[in-house]
């Protein structure tokens, strides 16, 4: 089940989560099959009735009377296991209640064996201050995410966005905030099933000679992909450094790995900062080698220092000082290596 990826929706009470996804549902998720599990507080599902009826959506189980971080944890394993069987989903997402602690639904995810892909936060940009001087939850929330979304900009002037994302950095400086009206998110690198959308892209604006209105390229958001050999093998301490080390500008980076001395290759998952290793079963009689994409602002910037320290967490690879001068180009003695990302 580990193949399968899983998106916590989270965000205080009003804050627009729903809107989010059903914008996301409707525009950015490429045909993939999606299965939503929605929690209520209360027993009613007022929101599910806004997104059962989406054609993206394969599956949806919505769990009523309580908070999905306490109180239905059985109910949700129960779903999961329920909607893989069902639905087949590429990806699940998790709509949490406005006042879920986002640290046990996480524990939750990992325990029923889908892959954690990323949290993601909305905020209320009018009420977010208020929200976080009376709310404790609110606040935990706006840590625990990998993208934080700054919505209803609509409703405040210029200096009242500006202090709330300046409130949003102090609180959570590993995030990457995107910031928007109702909902509407212009990028598609949010849920992880986008990045193979992002990829396309990219590749037909390099076909078009970079001509023609894009929003990746508005955003400059750029990415690279490394290929190794069938018989690569990685230092797993040296490739968790590797992605322990990686810039800011890469948001995201997923592959399939394989280290020395272990049998089964490894599917990593890198999302603002944050990064998990998994088993990987590939299907039977398929040899797959050691691959990954990197997705970020200005990537192409980090492509070399990136791969330089790819090829530095080989198994077998020379450390340190000749580590760093194998890896310049013939043609630039002049060079220096780079400090970030060596070992």
């Amino acid at each position: 089940m580990a193949e399968v990826a899983a998106d916590i929706l989270t965000g205080f009470l009003g804050s627009g989560k729903t809107t989010l996804l059903k914008h996301v549902l409707e525009h950015g998720l490429d045909g993939r099959r999606v299965a939503v599990i929605m929690n209520e507080i209360g027993d009613l599902g007022i929101d599910g009735q806004v997104i059962s009826g989406l054609k993206a959506v394969e599956e949806m189980v919505e769990l009523s009377n309580g908070c999905i971080c306490c109180s239905v944890g059985t109910q949700f394993t129960l779903a999961i296991r329920e909607i893989l069987q069902r639905a087949r989903p590429h990806l699940v997402v998790v709509e949490a209640t406005g006042i879920a602690e986002p640290g046990p639904l996480v524990a939750q995810v990992r325990e029923s064996g889908l892959a954690l892909d990323a949290v993601i936060t909305v905020v209320d940009a009018e009420h977010v201050l208020r929200t976080l001087k009376e709310s404790r939850v609110s606040g935990e929330q706006i840590a625990e995410a990998d993208f934080l979304v700054l919505n209803k900009l609509d409703l405040v002037d210029a200096k009242a966005a500006r202090r709330a994302e300046r409130e949003l950095r102090l609180r959570n400086p590993r995030a990457i905030i995107f910031r928007t009206e109702h909902g509407r998110v212009d990028t598609d690198l949010l849920f992880g099933t986008s990045v193979g959308r992002v990829r396309a892209e990219l590749r037909a604006l390099a076909e078009r000679g970079g001509h023609g209105h894009n929003h990746l390229e508005d955003e400059e958001v750029q990415a690279f992909s490394y290929q190794g050999e069938p018989t690569e093998r990685f230092e797993r301490r040296r490739f968790e450094r590797l992605l322990a080390r990686l810039p800011r500008e890469i948001w995201r980076a997923k592959g399939i790995v394989h280290f020395a001395g272990e049998d089964s290759p490894c599917m990593f998952n890198f999302t603002c900062g944050r990064w998990e290793i998994d088993w990987f079963r590939p299907p039977e009689g398929i040899v797959v080698g050691s691959q990954a994409v990197f997705i970020g602002r200005r990537a192409e910037r980090r492509r070399q220092r990136i791969l330089g320290a790819l090829a530095r967490a080989r198994a077998g690879a020379p450390r340190g000082l000749l580590a760093r001068l194998r890896s310049l180009p013939a043609t630039a003695p002049e060079a220096r290596p780079e400090p970030t990302l060596d070992e």
